[in-house]
């Protein structure tokens, strides 16, 4: 439920995490499929300007619980084995509290914790750190590396990337998305110039139990 990291530390993000940005903190000791940990990542988009986001976010909406349903695989996401997902609270600042977790490969609870901070008025564009700040808080870049390019009326979905477009995220309420849904959540991701094959779906529980290309 899981975001490009701000600084040198590993560090997952969800997208949303929302990414949405999620644990990574060390190599789990039983290894994930050759498939997952020699993916590379992906190189950033040729296109020179920045992804369009949704617009004004209504944030006290999009706080909560969302469960990672794809991904653009990254080096820092191999620890996740399944059940990637983030939690989104609102601090007294106006910053994001992220909480992302997963389910490692060698079956325990992984979570980390960090801040998204707003850089417009729209709420759509944030920096997400998890590096903690000397006296409190966190360090933060002015870099979007958690855009907002897609989601749904009833905030049940969402795209995330960032401004280079190397990360990519879908997120949901539920483990699953119906065949509708995730229909639109491949259109917000064309439209926000990724392609929808790069995204592999994630494991979930309750949801898909297979990794298979978004597309």
């Amino acid at each position: 439920m899981t975001p490009v990291r701000t600084a040198p530390r590993t560090a997952l993000v969800l997208a949303a995490a929302l990414t949405c940005a999620l644990p990574a903190t060390s190599v789990a000791a039983v290894p994930p499929p050759a498939s997952a940990s020699a993916v590379e990542a992906p190189r950033a988009s040729a296109s020179t300007t920045e992804p369009v986001s949704v617009g004004t976010l209504d944030v006290r909406r999009y706080l909560g619980h969302w469960f990672q349903f794809a991904a653009v695989p990254r080096p820092f996401e191999a620890k996740c084995a399944k059940n990637v997902h983030g939690t989104y609270g609102l601090t007294p600042s106006g910053s994001l509290s992220v909480r992302n977790g997963c389910t490692t490969w060698e079956g325990r609870a992984s979570s980390i914790r960090g801040q998204a901070k707003p850089l417009d008025a729209t709420g759509s564009r944030l920096n997400v750190s998890f590096v903690p700040a000397d006296g409190g808080g966190y360090v933060h870049g002015e870099n979007a590396n958690y855009i907002v390019v897609g989601l749904s009326a009833d905030y049940r979905w969402a795209v995330i990337t960032d401004s280079a477009r190397r990360s990519g995220f879908v997120l949901s309420r539920t483990p699953y998305l119906t065949p509708r849904r995730q229909h639109a959540a491949r259109q917000a991701i064309r439209a926000a110039g990724l392609d929808p094959c790069t995204f592999l779906t994630t494991r979930q529980d309750a949801g898909s139990r297979t990794v298979t290309p978004f597309c």
